[in-house]
């Protein structure tokens, strides 16, 4: 579980900024799972949906993004960061007394009943700082410590066995001690690096085919397929099953993708590259299919997902990553959920993760969205709780800020969706009506004047005709 982000000097956020999943005063009771065993039992003092609001260009994704950057950093800093070279991190670019500042990421968050302490600081030439603590119990162990400053670079604490000096001596000043402990086979940082790879996932319209295929990789589990069936079914009353199916490739394609594959530098040529490729290419010839009810004798028409609605499409690529988020724990972050979905639909996602029967594990969601809807439109018909709402906004020195709804101590009755329409909590656009109503007034009469051009032209060019 995702406990709290921080993070300074990323893309639109310049200075630090803090998330937490803790919730505070503001927190209504939720009920623990009925079920026995060796279950967890949900941690009330955590939640599990966030909701991100702002007007566009606010840092809404920037911030979701942050956290995106910091997963991928501990995933390739080490094995696909370049040595010598630059670190691909976004600053803050509109403040030149800030420019060269390190920019900093942590996370803390609790995985096996241990709770983690991880970030790091870096300017784009290298790591200035980078640390981690366990707390297995109240007391904090420091694991690693790493300042670039200090005399001593590194300092590992006795609760941190392994080959550290070792490793630390392996570490770029490109890379994160982390990732170069992992690819190095480090015991000790395995569930820290197992939470950022298995526990920590995204979904973004960016990405929607890779879901696609993600959702459709389910179908070689007869239980998994059939819970994704059910999800599109319950999603378009007209569908009533789903299937992939191979379209068997020519020999001759085939050979084509592979070229273009080893030319495009994506392939080494070593064997378990070639796999990789083969799978590739397998992937390309599946066609995920939905069948559609007739109504008579013939059984369904399955009709490929290429031919069915937007809203049915991004549908099924949210099924695959809602459904491996809530049987494996993750927290999910979810750019645009609201995207091309009806509100009805946008709402079941946040009750499945509520749901502490459906949700067992406390899985968490984080998104963004322009549905205010789901504020509540009427006193006591809510998707979001109080302590689930977050702002961002920008200011006027163009840098963004993040923070939540319980900042304005709202009443438990009081009507979130009209609070916010009418400004009441920030992170609402300005709109300038003037400059808006200038504007329009120059395009028509810009199109006005566009249109009597094109009349001459064409007097004359029929004069010409004529002659």
């Amino acid at each position: 579980m995702l406990l709290s982000f921080r993070l300074s000097n990323f893309r639109s956020f310049r200075d630090e900024q803090e998330f937490s999943f803790v919730r505070g005063t503001y927190a209504a009771p939720m009920d623990r799972p009925t079920s026995t065993g060796d279950q967890r039992p949900w941690d009330n003092r955590v939640g599990v949906v966030a909701g991100l609001y702002g007007a566009n260009a606010s840092g809404k994704s920037n911030f979701l993004k942050g956290l995106h950057f910091m997963r991928d950093a501990v995933r390739n800093s080490f094995q696909n960061w370049t040595p010598g070279s630059f670190i691909p991190l976004s600053t803050f670019k509109l403040d030149s007394a800030r420019e060269g500042e390190p920019s900093l990421f942590e996370v803390t968050f609790v995985l096996g009943r241990v709770r983690y302490q991880y970030g790091f600081r870096l300017t784009r030439k290298e790591v200035v700082g980078e640390w981690l603590y366990a707390y297995p119990s109240s007391r904090r162990q420091i694991w690693f410590e790493r300042d670039i400053s200090a005399d001593e670079k590194f300092y590992f604490g006795k609760s941190f066995p392994g080959r550290n000096r070792v490793i630390a001596d392996l570490t770029r000043p490109n890379s994160l001690f982390l990732s170069a402990a992992v690819a190095n086979n480090h015991k000790g940082v395995a569930m820290v690096d197992h939470w950022f790879r298995s526990h920590l996932t995204s979904a973004s319209p960016a990405d929607r085919e890779e879901r696609m295929e993600y959702t459709a990789n389910m179908s070689r589990t007869e239980e998994r397929w059939k819970q994704v069936t059910e999800l599109v079914q319950f999603a378009d009353l007209g569908i009533c099953t789903a299937r992939v199916r191979k379209e068997e490739m020519a020999e001759n394609e085939r050979e084509r993708l592979r070229r273009l594959v080893r030319i495009s530098g994506l392939s080494t040529g070593a064997a378990n590259d070639g796999r990789q490729v083969e799978e590739f290419i397998d992937q390309s010839s599946r066609i995920i299919e939905f069948g559609h009810s007739t109504g008579d004798e013939r059984g369904p028409v399955f009709l490929p997902i290429t031919d069915e609605s937007l809203g049915t499409q991004v549908w099924f690529s949210l099924v695959g990553p809602v459904l491996k988020a809530i049987k494996s724990g993750d927290t999910l972050m979810v750019d645009e959920l609201d995207a091309s979905l009806h509100p009805h639909l946008t709402s079941e996602v946040l009750r499945t993760f509520r749901d502490p029967l459906k949700n067992p594990k406390q899985a968490q969601l984080i998104f963004t969205s322009h549905d205010t809807s789901l504020l509540g439109n009427l006193v006591g018909a809510k998707e979001l709780l109080r302590d689930q709402v977050w702002f961002t906004e920008k200011k006027h020195d163009g840098a963004s800020t993040l923070y939540p709804l319980t900042d304005f101590a709202p009443r438990k009755l009081e009507n979130l969706e009209r609070g916010y329409l009418q400004g009441r909590y920030g992170a609402v656009p300005f709109l300038d009506e003037k400059v808006l109503d200038n504007a329009l007034e120059k395009a028509g009469s810009s199109s006005a004047h566009d249109d009597a051009i094109a009349d001459d032209s064409a007097t004359e060019v029929s004069g010409d005709d004529e002659v």
